[in-house]
């Protein structure tokens, strides 16, 4: 009983002395986790840093930068940002109604695409009422027309108009043409009263804005490169988004009215869902206009 005693406590000794020396063998044994897949021993394990709020605020507000090699500017990662709500409505029927409204002579009203749609609501809720006997009431909701109206009237100072019309856009309770809504999601005001002086003056007897001559040298983001075709060299003109940037300011801007806002669109559907869609960093075609 004893010498049995003895030899399995012999027997423990030599086995704790594999297990304590095995780490420190050196053969062509290969470790292996829990499930027997072999572990590289070679690789060096490091613990993810924890994510630096402060430096993703720093990264998602930091200026454009230009790459040495190419010249061109390098777009910053994707930032979604909150957007006001949009509907078709044509920025110059709506311009047009507000002069109207003011009494500027030989200037009638049209009817707008949100106001079709809503009259097109109201007939169906008037069928379904005649159909089942159960009423259904539109609800009146502010326009964007109304707010201008109101404030030109009152005599509001452009600050103050731009005031109003975003706190009433990041509410929710007012709807805007799409070719308003800035880079950083907020409503472009100064298109807005830049459109309505415009045709105001045309409607004064006034002469259309010309074309403005842009070049990459008073035109901050602009990109022109000459473009090989079979049969002859075309210029082409690039323009980055910048921040506080709307199509229809982008529009002003190349042709020096929101009038050719569809064409700079139809030219970057690939990269635009729709006019409101813009971000800062994206690379637009800007086409030239036929003669």
């Amino acid at each position: 009983m004893i010498r049995t005693t003895v030899a399995l406590f012999l027997f423990a000794i030599v086995v704790c002395g594999l297990i304590i020396l095995r780490p420190f063998s050196s053969g062509e044994e290969v470790a292996g986790d829990r499930l027997g897949t072999p572990i590289e021993t070679d690789v060096e394990v490091t613990r993810a840093a924890p994510t630096d709020l402060a430096a993703l605020a720093e990264a998602a507000t930091a200026p454009l930068v230009t790459n040495a090699a190419t010249g061109l500017v390098e777009a910053p990662r994707r930032i979604d940002v909150a957007r006001p709500n949009t509907d078709d409505t044509r920025l110059s029927d709506m311009t047009n109604n507000v002069l109207a409204e003011l009494g500027f002579a030989g200037v009638e009203t049209v009817t707008t695409n949100s106001q079709t749609q809503r009259r097109s609501t109201s007939d169906i809720l008037a069928g379904i009422e005649a159909a089942t006997g159960h009423r259904s009431v539109l609800e009146e909701s502010e326009t964007l027309e109304a707010i201008v109206i109101a404030a030109l009237r009152a005599g509001e100072t452009d600050e103050r108009i731009d005031t109003i019309i975003n706190e009433a856009a990041a509410a929710g309770t007012v709807a805007v043409p799409e070719i308003l809504v800035t880079s950083d999601g907020r409503v472009d005001t100064h298109v807005l009263l830049n459109n309505i002086v415009t045709q105001a003056q045309i409607a004064s007897g006034g002469a259309a804005p010309t074309v403005p001559e842009v070049s990459p040298d008073n035109t901050a983001g602009m990109e022109v490169r000459v473009v090989q075709r079979a049969t002859d060299e075309v210029e082409a003109r690039f323009y980055t988004v910048q921040n506080g940037d709307s199509l229809g300011a982008i529009s002003i801007k190349f042709f020096g009215s929101i009038q050719h806002y569809e064409t700079i669109f139809e030219a970057n559907k690939g990269l635009l869902s729709s006019p409101d869609r813009i971000r800062v960093g994206q690379r637009l075609v800007i086409p030239q206009l036929d003669a």
